[in-house]
């Protein structure tokens, strides 16, 4: 009966722990989405106020930004500044698949970043900044709706976690 009882709290314990780190992973998502909104402000602004080449800007980017932003824009700076053949556009894709992978970004998300890559070497300087705040108020859109849903998302995580340790507990007893 006692190995019935701790076997019970270990997975009500488990089920909710993963119930809060869904939750805690929309949170997260809204954390990095909001960064990644600064970053792109402060992005145009070294485009717009720096003077400064592209690469330059992204290495300003990236001594400002946290983590998952840092590498990516490091990575950017670095595969321009070797001078190859290979194209921003080829360079950002490859930096989204690889240096983003861990971000709690979604496809859509992700599809806002690639366009911003797409335009950002082939034009001119107020064109890079008009698709720099395009991007920017496409990811606020995305921003604020996700505001709208995150109460709701992390409670809904948190109590299924809970229930369903509940309910297994319930089906193994």
């Amino acid at each position: 009966m006692t190995l019935k009882i701790i076997g019970a709290v270990c997975i009500i314990i488990s089920c909710t722990a993963i119930g809060f780190s869904l939750s805690y992973r929309v949170h997260g998502r809204y954390r990095e989405l909001t960064e990644l909104k600064k970053i792109l402000y402060l992005l145009s602004g070294e485009i717009k106020f720096g003077s400064s080449t592209l690469e330059e800007a992204f290495q300003t980017v990236a001594e400002r930004s946290g983590p998952p932003y840092e590498g990516f824009f490091s990575y950017l700076s670095e595969e321009m500044q070797k001078r190859s053949s290979v194209t921003l556009a080829e360079i950002w894709k490859s930096g989204l698949e690889t240096k983003l992978k861990a971000a709690r970004l979604t496809k859509g998300d992700r599809e806002i970043l690639l366009h911003v890559g797409n335009d950002m070497g082939c034009l001119d300087k107020e064109t890079q900044l008009k698709t720099l705040a395009l991007a920017g108020e496409q990811l606020e859109d995305v921003r604020k709706s996700l505001y709208i849903e995150l109460p709701k998302k992390m409670k809904l995580y948190n109590y299924l976690g809970i229930l369903a340790g509940v309910f297994l507990t319930i089906l193994l007893i």
